[in-house]
């Protein structure tokens, strides 16, 4: 996300897919490495490095992260350069439900967008996203199913949605989140351009939500996208990934990210 014109710097414009300079929303700051500076080059063009109390171990199998007591300060920090999506593959066992998983996107040090997650009941996780593309923060949701879009809903900021019938923290879960720089395919979703998104599934799964209606949907993955506001400064790029958990087991079994070709 590296600006791409110096006016820009004087600009009093929110950007999509990025945050004020002073923004590090709590539970989600940039990367705060651990003091042994425990990093790992495992997946191709990432750094990836533990962060509080955190501890990692890389092997045939993926990067084991242990010590994740606290998910404001314990977590894995990845790093790498200029990219337009990222995703990364785990197979997490948080360990009781009154665990929790969050991630943050950066711009360098800069916290652009943030994703927590939290449980309530066995196979029941809220999930609230958090953007910086307007001074309302809104977002769009769209469920699909079998690759197919099965609803789509705008949210206000910081609005969290319930999903039942899914995660359990207490067993083993292989999930997987992605992040990415939005790219309009059609003209009619041009407006969204240099918009973050976040997208989560967890194969062979599917779960349910509620619609405004009251009605059930039911799909296997789900994606949160930013609503840039009028103004917005189209910012294209992001250089890293902070997921952060409090957690008994975390195994990251593959990750990756592409840039702009």
């Amino acid at each position: 996300m590296t600006s791409r014109l110096l006016a820009a710097a004087f600009l009093s414009l929110v950007a999509g897919c990025q945050g004020e300079p002073t923004q590090s929303p709590e539970g989600s700051q940039s990367a705060t490495l651990s003091a042994k500076a425990d990093c790992v080059q495992r997946f191709d063009g990432i750094t990836t490095c533990a962060k509080g109390n955190a501890s990692l171990a890389a092997s045939e199998k993926g990067v084991q992260v242990n010590g994740l007591k606290d998910a404001k300060t314990d977590g894995v920090s990845s790093t790498f350069n200029a990219a337009i999506n990222w995703s990364q593959e785990a197979q997490i066992r948080v360990g009781s439900q009154k665990g929790s998983v969050a991630l943050s996107a950066r711009d360098g040090d800069q916290v652009v967008s943030t994703l927590s997650i939290t449980s309530s009941a066995d196979r029941q996780v809220s999930v609230t996203p958090g953007f910086t593309g307007s001074p309302a923060g809104n977002y769009r949701m769209n469920v699909y199913r079998d690759g197919r879009l099965v609803n789509t809903m705008q949210q206000p900021a910081s609005f969290s949605i319930t999903f039942y019938d899914w995660w359990s923290f207490v067993n083993w879960w292989n999930m997987h989140w992605h992040f990415f720089s939005y790219r309009s395919v059609y003209a009619q979703d041009s407006g969204f351009d240099g918009a973050c998104g976040w997208r989560l599934n967890s194969p062979g799964t599917t779960f349910s939500l509620r619609g405004a209606d009251g009605k059930a949907i039911v799909g296997d993955t789900v994606e949160f996208i930013e609503e840039i506001g009028d103004g917005a400064y189209p910012y294209r790029h992001f250089s890293g990934i902070d997921v952060n958990a409090s957690a008994t087991d975390f195994l990251v079994t593959g990750e990756s990210f592409g840039q702009e070709k």
